[in-house]
């Protein structure tokens, strides 16, 4: 059942390939052919067509490979995951505000970016879920009917993002997922108390 399965999944997979199509069309037309006059030949040369069969094939088909190879037909190309570019961090900070607030409870989140045209470099989706971990975690650490403003300010090195709360509490904790997305991206992370109360996380990113 396993090696039934397997061949079903490959199946599929080819299927799914259109560009393969071109590829098995010349590996099938050449090594055919050849492993017949293969055969002959052996057979013309004194061997048992039994015997000469198999080195026939393989020859076929490493002819077939090679053929098949040379079509000039190239599977189709992936997009670049993560591709940074430029983008607005007002809307990155008010798309990921809107996102998390229905699983905020009683916390409201507050988006302050200045000039409003701030722009930053980077993979948008992956600082997306950095600053939403940020969020989640300064809304641990809120009271009941608290506020979390994200402020973003251009910077001498680019952009200076800041998460701040007002609640109490371990102000590194649950980091560690948004500093791996920051220092990917050239940047920095660092949390430190606010006044006069609650916790700011700094993060410093390329402009």
């Amino acid at each position: 059942m396993a090696g039934a399965t397997q061949h079903t999944s490959v199946e599929r997979h080819m299927e799914l390939q259109p560009a393969n199509k071109p590829r098995i069309g010349a590996l099938i037309l050449t090594a055919a052919p050849v492993t017949a006059l293969g055969v002959v030949a052996g057979v013309a040369a004194g061997m048992e067509p039994l015997a000469c069969a198999p080195v026939a094939l393989v020859l076929g088909l490493a002819l077939g490979v090679l053929v098949a190879g040379a079509t000039g037909v190239a599977p189709p190309v992936e997009p670049a995951a993560d591709a940074p570019h430029t983008f607005g961090v007002r809307a990155l900070l008010t798309r990921v505000a809107h996102d998390v607030r229905p699983v905020l409870e009683g916390v409201e989140v507050l988006v302050d970016v200045a000039p409003p045209r701030l722009r930053t470099v980077g993979d948008p989706e992956s600082l997306h879920r950095a600053v939403a971990e940020l969020i989640a975690q300064a809304a641990r650490r809120s009271p009941p009917g608290g506020i979390v403003t994200l402020a973003a300010r251009a910077a001498p090195s680019g952009v200076r993002l800041e998460v701040l709360d007002e609640g109490t509490g371990d102000c590194s904790a649950g980091l560690d997922l948004a500093r791996r997305i920051v220092d990917r991206h050239g940047g920095a992370l660092r949390a430190e108390p606010a006044r006069p109360q609650g916790c700011r996380v700094v993060v410093e990113l390329p402009g």
